[in-house]
């Protein structure tokens, strides 16, 4: 947790700056005390969370001054916080995860409600907003494959097969390393669900059009028939998540 901390404000940091540098350099100043309030927003952005990574977009209307309402769409990868990558000990083998059934990725789609809780001063700065939403959540798993080793009946020379995990037959000295991503596609399987997360969202810039932020918050997605992404742990239902996003947009009217 406190690594996430420090890349937290490392980035804070490196946000402030770049506004910094911006605003007496290159960016048009855009003053507050003649601000025009903007109907429409959208924005693009990456997400960096615990278990994995994935892409966010975000579109909406402000519903007052203080309350914006975004339709939101995120693509994130997902893996177990059990899981442990092994490498092989032979050669020229790629390393694996080993009992893992699952690559697993979430595709969602909700709602999410912004709540203006400091507003930028005329000069620029940082706006805080509080967050929270959900929606659905589509869990998506691709079986994980493994190459084999069997042996060749003169007991020197042995054979490579792709196979998936099955703990009765496999222990890792059978497993060379792991197998192309692209086996298994035709075998991908979707498990519905809901996801929820709540944040806070700190926007800077001195340009009211142009959007820049960074959020930090945590989520959950629920799939109630379960998803496997590790043996051990079958079926799995609630997937937790601590999250940060960066993101980038703009606002406008329409009419």
């Amino acid at each position: 947790m406190f690594r996430y901390v420090k890349l937290l404000i490392f980035l804070l940091l490196a946000f402030a700056s770049l506004e910094g540098y911006s605003q007496f350099d290159t960016e048009e100043f855009d003053s507050l005390e003649n601000k025009i309030l903007y109907n429409r927003q959208q924005t693009f952005g990456v997400v960096f969370h615990n278990l994995g990574l994935g892409i966010q977009f975000r579109t909406g209307k402000r519903l007052s001054i203080f309350k914006t309402r975004m339709w939101e769409f995120e693509f994130v990868s997902m893996k177990s916080y059990k899981q442990i990558r092994i490498q092989s000990y032979y050669p020229n083998a790629r390393s694996y995860f080993y009992g893992k059934l699952n690559n697993a990725y979430f595709l969602r789609a909700g709602i999410v409600w912004k709540k203006l809780l400091n507003r930028k001063p005329y000069w620029g700065g940082v706006e805080l907003r509080f967050i929270y939403g959900g929606g659905v959540s589509i869990g998506i798993a691709k079986p994980y494959y493994y190459y084999i080793i069997y042996p060749n009946p003169d007991g020197i020379t042995g054979r490579l097969q792709l196979e998936k995990f099955s703990a009765k037959s496999q222990s890792n000295t059978d497993i060379y390393g792991r197998g192309p991503f692209s086996k298994g596609l035709n075998e991908i399987t979707l498990h519905p669900g809901i996801h929820l997360k709540t944040g806070l969202n700190f926007e800077f810039g001195v340009r009211n059009t142009k959007i820049k932020s960074i959020e930090v918050g945590g989520g959950i997605d629920i799939i109630p028939m379960g998803l496997s992404i590790l043996a051990n742990n079958p079926n799995q239902i609630l997937f937790p998540n601590l999250y940060l996003s960066i993101s980038w947009g703009k606002r406008f009217n329409k009419y």
